[in-house]
């Protein structure tokens, strides 16, 4: 199950919000910032869990590492007329992670929690595969990471020990049967049974002199839908084969059967065919062409490794909320700064 899991604490206590929720309404309530004038000094308190506190310039300097990150890496624009606003989110979120956190942390010293090198090489390791969609190394993490390196090396030892909590007390509690992986395949079967009915109704419709473009335009799930569905011109072998049979077999002009590929299922109208000509002395041979649009509506892919992954996955996540919930309860949690923030 771990490369389900990878990094989760780890890069959850560093960029996400943390699962201080527990189905209280606690981010949601939008407030008026909490000075509009002189900002508090670095060291006043504005959060405290169990005996830990949080200072204005711990907080601060965390919610604007997130800005940062999210202007840097999810090319966040913010206008300068929302931007104390987006301060106030991110301070928020700052406190959520920290309460997030700091639970974990205490649970982690009642439990003993201790790290080895296997440890720290494994986490090391998932790391940075988890980073290679930024294209950064485990090096980048640390030393562009919103918050400085020596933070993020903190948060990155406190990730280590929240990550082996949570698989002492949650992962290798989870179990999953084959009976909820079959009635998840189901029911994935039965979504694109619905699919595929709702396209031969489109179908139905183009054969009554619907409008082809039209049609694509509002139903089709491709990129072509902007074009009207229009695919362009192609030779065979351009298409997955399943589109290529029934492209080139099509008549010009008709509005084809149900085509089904591994990206959904498809209907098919052929605009031009133009027919292959051999070389000659002067020119070079000119292969078989078609030029077609489509309407697409994707299936949803039915692979037993990724529904057992996406069912754990869920799984996991919502254990780990549970488990939060419950050692929040036995929490002592105060915010100074937002009082209308509930853990």
């Amino acid at each position: 199950m771990r490369p389900i899991m990878r990094c989760f604490s780890v890069l959850l206590a560093v960029f996400t919000v943390g699962l201080c929720g527990c189905g209280k309404n606690s981010d949601k309530k939008t407030t008026k910032p909490a000075s509009k004038s002189v900002e508090p000094p670095p060291s006043h308190v504005v959060a405290m869990v169990n005996a830990t506190p949080l200072t204005w310039g711990e907080m601060d300097k965390r919610a604007m590492g997130y800005l940062k990150d999210d202007v840097d890496t999810n090319h966040l624009i913010i206008p300068s007329n929302r931007l104390d606003e987006a301060k106030e989110y991110f301070r928020r979120r700052s406190i959520n992670a920290f309460v997030f956190k700091t639970v974990m942390l205490d649970e982690a010293v009642k439990q003993n929690v201790r790290l080895t090198d296997n440890d720290r090489q494994e986490s090391l390791k998932n790391l940075a595969a988890s980073l290679r969609a930024r294209n950064w190394t485990t090096n980048d993490f640390f030393l562009k990471g919103p918050m400085g390196e020596a933070a993020m090396r903190r948060e990155f030892d406190d990730g280590m020990i929240i990550d082996k909590l949570l698989k002492l007390k949650v992962r290798t509690a989870l179990r999953l049967d084959d009976k909820e992986i079959t009635q998840a395949i189901e029911l994935i079967g039965a979504t694109n049974d619905l699919k595929r009915v709702k396209l031969e109704s489109v179908r139905k419709q183009l054969l009554e002199g619907a409008n082809f473009e039209d049609v694509a335009r509002n139903v089709s799930e491709d990129a072509s839908a902007q074009k009207g569905g229009d695919l362009g011109e192609f030779a065979r072998g351009k298409m997955v084969k399943q589109f290529d049979d029934a492209a080139f077999t099509q008549k010009v002009g008709a509005i084809g059967p149900i085509v089904e590929t591994r990206f959904g299922y498809h209907i098919i109208k052929v605009t031009a065919h133009t027919p292959a000509q051999a070389a000659t002395a002067s020119t070079p041979a000119i292969p078989e062409t078609v030029r077609a649009s489509h309407i697409l509506i994707k299936r949803i892919p039915v692979d037993r490794k990724q529904i057992t992954d996406s069912l754990l996955r869920t799984k996991y996540n919502a254990a780990v909320q549970k488990y939060f919930c419950e050692l929040k309860a036995k929490s002592q949690i105060a915010c100074f700064l937002y009082k209308d923030m509930t853990f």
